[in-house]
């Protein structure tokens, strides 16, 4: 029995994504899904980003009334068509 576990359910949709990983320039990749939750994107060579790195991606939001959006996230896991990520969510906190 395979149960879909996921908080957030994803969708078939395909945006362009600004990229940057570290200091490197960004570059732009396509989504294969969306969720509130993160993204699968799909890029040609994987290996190059280790799991549990973080990366920004900068996307008009199609979930969002197509929102322009800036998002950090780590990387979550990866196969030879790209890699899975998941958004995080920074807030303020009082002092």
């Amino acid at each position: 029995m395979n149960e879909n576990l996921r908080r957030h359910p994803r969708k078939e949709i395909k945006v362009s994504v600004e990229l940057t990983f570290l200091d490197e320039p960004y570059s732009v990749v396509n989504t294969r899904n969306i969720s509130e939750g993160g993204m699968f994107l799909e890029v040609e060579s994987a290996e190059q980003y280790p799991i549990g790195e973080m990366v920004s991606v900068h996307y008009l939001d199609p979930l969002n009334d197509d929102a322009d959006t800036f998002k950090d996230a780590i990387i979550v896991h990866k196969n030879e068509e790209g890699f899975g990520i998941c958004f995080i969510e920074m807030t303020e906190f009082e002092t």
